[in-house]
């Protein structure tokens, strides 16, 4: 594989998890990777604000969500930035509460944060992600087709964010 790699018949994603070279990279082939190695993990932050367009941000790196007391993933060749969350909000039997969604990547089927979702967990780490993405994906979340203040609050006092979402919000909705 090494070789191969070398060679540039095949692309290195993580060691490990390789990809043939004429094979078009999709926008979460590195989270796809990294579900391969951890299977309980969920692409969340950045990696999904870019992927659903809530920012314009460099991702530097995958983000994933992993479950407290979990072992989180390591590399020394590949950024990914570990965020450990109570394993009631990542659930697989959750999902449709909490907000994730699954995206089939060459043949993996990624979790990742959805749009409520995405911009919500913006807010609740603010000393991991900047104050300034976080309003970029409010604002691109309150202004998309989809968008549904209902909906929207009722997760967010779920994720216990509300009181921190609803002021901006109400700004950005009576624009």
């Amino acid at each position: 594989m090494s070789r191969m790699s070398r060679e540039g018949a095949l692309d290195r994603i993580l060691p490990g998890v390789y990809l043939g070279s004429q094979h078009p990279h999709h926008p979460l082939t590195e989270a796809a990777a990294w579900t391969l190695k951890h299977p309980q993990a969920v692409t969340c932050l950045l990696t999904a604000a870019l992927y659903h367009d809530l920012t314009d941000a460099f991702a530097g790196g995958t983000w994933l969500y992993v479950p407290k007391g979990s072992s989180p993933p390591r590399s020394t060749v590949a950024q990914v930035h570990v965020v450990q969350t109570t394993p009631t909000y990542i659930a697989v039997e959750h999902d449709d509460l909490y907000d994730i969604v699954t995206v089939a990547v060459h043949g993996v089927r990624v979790r990742l944060t959805g749009p409520n979702r995405t911009t919500l967990d913006l807010w609740r780490y603010p000393g991991r992600v900047s104050a300034e993405h976080a309003l970029e994906a409010l604002r691109r979340r309150v202004r998309a087709e989809d968008f549904r203040v209902p909906a929207f609050a009722r997760l967010a006092r779920r994720l216990h964010v509300w009181p921190k979402v609803e002021p901006v919000m109400q700004g950005l909705v009576l624009r």
